[in-house]
């Protein structure tokens, strides 16, 4: 049916696409970026020490949390864009037809600092902190899983780091031979 297939490709608790639903459009997204020659960008999300909440104030207050970082993820990307829960307290987000790269960076910063504004649940203040991987095709990867795998490094890079948001290239792991 309609509903299990709705169900098949969607998140039980935010109502985004899940996994399966963001390769299919990440594997779309990379064949029209091949033949129009754009660019498009990976951002590999995620909310630091999530654990530490679900331990401190329980589980449904976690939920509370993910649902919240999904809306305002969500409020900054286009219609034809994608974020997407990847499982956990993973969002990964995919962006078309990106013209310039700074402009994905501005995004992913503006998304950190929206994330992070302080938020009351169930009378407990709580300021969320994320962080963002960023993985430009073609640069950063020809391949679905390379643009994954890349813009996740990115994301663990990002972690110790005050913005909170790198792009692999800059996350100091370049092949030999390649002019910086």
């Amino acid at each position: 049916t309609e509903e299990a297939q709705r169900m098949a490709l969607q998140d039980a608790l935010t109502g985004l696409p899940n996994r399966a639903s963001f390769e299919r459009g990440l594997d779309h997204g990379l064949t029209q970026a091949i033949r129009h020659g754009w660019k498009l960008a990976v951002l590999f999300v995620d909310i630091d020490r999530f654990k530490n909440i679900n331990d401190s104030y329980g589980h449904d207050l976690g939920d509370q949390v993910l649902l919240m970082v999904a809306e305002r993820l969500k409020s900054f990307v286009r219609a034809e864009d994608i974020v997407s829960r990847w499982g956990g307290d993973e969002f990964v987000c995919l962006l078309f037809e990106v013209k310039q790269e700074a402009d994905v960076t501005r995004v992913a910063e503006k998304m950190i600092a929206r994330v992070a504004e302080a938020r009351e649940f169930n009378g407990s203040v709580l300021s969320i902190r994320a962080s963002i991987g960023i993985a430009i095709y073609p640069a950063d990867g020809e391949t679905a899983d390379a643009l994954f795998k890349n813009a996740d490094t990115a994301m663990y890079r990002a972690k110790g780091t005050e913005r909170r948001v790198v792009l692999f290239r800059e996350s100091g792991e370049r092949e030999e031979g390649h002019a910086p």
